[in-house]
């Protein structure tokens, strides 16, 4: 016990994080099962794929936010201290990074532990159950048929697709915002909108898709603003920081190493 107990004070917050998300990505512990009506309607669609894959949505959800933060706090946030600015541009990117951990495992630990089947349940999982039930049954214990899809078909609530772009999005107008008040460019509405656009797409084509059910992606999205009240206003502070420019510093050479930042003092 004494062991277990110097190995947990040695861990931070990201690494209990990380296994906790390893813990329900790999089903390490039994979840839930929600049962099914034989032929139900809404259950009978049939897979067509997504029209925005997981590697689409995780590369823009990763990636995206960072070189608006680099570019933003570059161009906008400092004339002199480029430095500085990719420092506290990286600072909140970090944050921004736990807040999506925080996102998935969340997710994960639903959808394990409900289980609800997907609108493509019959055709992808196959349950035996399904081919001897009478109409109106209540099928509460089943047996997928298809290897591929065991731990995949009864993952519908909520939707990780909704809750992960609207994070993004949210996260990068609310910065946007914040970040270039003292500048007025139409280039920056319009990355705002684009990136909610985007968001409500991606929410929308996951009931086109017949991945999840409308409640399901209601439910990513009301999931993910505590988790981005979270991120903005707890871990990022809001976006506090002053805008430096040459004239409130000097002479750079003499004065960056007493620079005081509170949000990057306070991040680690």
């Amino acid at each position: 016990m004494d062991k277990v107990k110097l190995l947990w004070s040695k861990t931070n917050r990201w690494h209990r994080m990380f296994l906790l998300f390893v813990v329900t990505e790999f089903q390490l512990v039994p979840g839930g099962k929600v049962g099914f009506l034989c032929n139900d309607p809404a259950l009978s669609h049939q897979f067509t794929g997504d029209t925005i894959s997981w590697k689409w949505l995780l590369t823009t959800v990763i990636f995206l936010p960072l070189a608006i933060l680099l570019v933003i706090e570059r161009t906008y946030n400092s004339d002199k201290q480029s430095d500085r600015a990719k420092q506290q541009a990286l600072c909140w990117y970090k944050e921004y990074l736990f807040g999506v951990l925080i996102n998935l495992t969340v997710i994960h630990i639903l959808k394990q532990a409900i289980g609800s089947p997907r609108p493509h349940f019959f055709d992808t999982c196959s349950p035996k159950e399904a081919q001897t039930c009478e109409r109106g049954q209540y099928v509460y214990s089943y047996t997928c048929t298809k290897a591929a899809w065991l731990s995949q078909s009864d993952r519908s609530f909520p939707s990780g697709h909704t809750s992960l772009a609207l994070h993004a999005a949210v996260f990068i107008a609310y910065y946007l915002q914040q970040r270039t008040r003292h500048v007025k460019v139409p280039s920056i509405l319009a990355v705002q909108i684009l990136c909610l656009l985007a968001a409500l797409c991606c929410s929308v084509s996951r009931i086109t898709d017949r991945r999840h059910h409308w409640w399901d992606v209601l439910a990513g999205a009301v999931l993910s603003l505590p988790i981005l009240f979270y991120t903005i206003y707890s871990l990022c502070g809001n976006f506090h920081c002053p805008r430096v420019t040459s004239e409130e510093v000097p002479n750079i050479d003499n004065t960056k190493n007493n620079l005081h930042h509170p949000v990057i003092d306070n991040a680690t």
